[in-house]
């Protein structure tokens, strides 16, 4: 075993055994040094069981490893979630439309990604697809051939090896909400949306699934309590939320008002028996009415994290998010300046009492 030259091909060729079977295979490389380097990996993966001959993945084509995938995958997830992977797939399929599985290779996907950060957007005109949104193709396509790895159709997950755009250059900078601002939104919006405002700034709820596709059934008024059930995007996020005073008199006085024959909190004004379908129109129209600069309707929840953090210590906040993780809450936590600067003269008052460094 090992490498070895042939008269009439101008590579490096290996020989390795698999399964006490002895075979023979071009390094596609005239470099030596490079050959060795391939040797030694194709050994490596015949010793951790990651290769063997006539994967299934080379009979497979993409389109039935989605199919496969959408069977497999789609029956454990969101509606929302399914939607938007169907949207993924969709683009996925056009792309690598007759590849087999074993052909997607990291080189492929790299192009891939290229490719679609090059496509039109249709939300925006004139601009192209944001670096965020190729991230969730690249995600789902990750899911995907992690599907395909644990059924052995191939050795190895070649899109894991595919670096992702950097999000955080095209997100515009957060800016915490502040009391002018949210009296001004809560003037210019409609009765139900300035019901929804109210709710989410108080709970921190997610926009839709904790907001505004909530039913009255959710809502236990003797606890003062919203409980999801298993309806969530996590299982953490299936512990109740606590109302306060403000938000259970908003919603208390909001359910005098509102439609009583809809099971929805936010029923939708042309389908009643559904909630609300998407409030992005009327929330740009709100902002724009108040003189306030666009911020997304989710940075509430942000609004929520960070005042929370004002005044309570770090096991309420996680619980209150409903996070996995204490260390999540930074990413909600906006401004704090004048927090860090609250702290920092307390600090100072400790270690220099009333002294003055600088006369």
């Amino acid at each position: 075993m090992g490498l070895y030259r042939k008269s009439r091909s101008p590579y490096w060729w290996m020989s390795y055994l698999v399964d006490g079977e002895q075979r023979w295979e071009s390094t596609g490389t005239t470099s030596k040094p490079a050959a060795g380097q391939i040797w030694k990996k194709r050994q490596a993966e015949v010793a951790l069981g990651k290769f063997k001959v006539g994967w299934p993945g080379k009979q497979i084509t993409f389109e039935e490893a989605c199919a496969e995938f959408e069977r497999s995958h789609f029956a454990a997830i969101s509606e929302g979630t399914t939607k938007g992977y169907r949207a993924y797939l969709r683009h996925m399929k056009k792309f690598f439309k007759g590849y087999m599985l074993t052909e997607i290779t990291t080189r492929r996907i790299e192009e891939y990604r290229d490719h679609r950060r090059q496509q039109p957007s249709i939300r925006y005109k004139g601009r192209t697809l944001k670096g965020a949104t190729v991230n969730r193709e690249l995600e789902c396509l990750t899911c995907l051939l992690d599907l395909a790895v644990h059924r052995q159709y191939i050795p190895e997950n070649t899109a894991r090896a595919v670096k992702h755009f950097n999000e955080l250059r095209e997100r515009p900078a957060k800016q915490m909400l502040t009391l002018d601002q949210e009296n001004r939104i809560l003037q210019a919006a409609a009765p139900y949306l300035r019901v929804g405002i109210v709710m989410l700034v108080q709970t921190g709820g997610r926009t839709y699934s904790e907001g505004f596709r909530l039913r009255w059934d959710q809502v236990d008024w003797e606890h003062r309590l919203i409980r999801f059930g298993s309806d969530v995007k996590t299982p953490g996020s299936s512990e109740p939320l606590p109302l306060t005073d403000l938000a259970f008199r908003v919603l208390r006085k909001w359910k005098e008002d509102s439609n009583p024959d809809s099971a929805f909190i936010f029923p939708s004004p042309r389908k009643p028996g559904r909630p609300i379908h998407s409030v992005k129109t009327a929330w740009k129209a709100t902002l724009r009415r108040a003189g306030v600069p666009h911020f997304p309707i989710y940075n509430l929840r942000h609004a929520f994290c960070t005042r929370l953090s004002w005044v309570a210590p770090d096991a309420v906040i996680q619980r209150a998010m409903r996070h996995t993780s204490p260390e999540t809450k930074r990413l909600y936590q906006l401004g704090m300046l004048e927090q860090v600067r609250e702290a920092m003269e307390r600090a100072n008052q400790k270690v220099y009492g009333g002294s003055a460094l600088i006369n």
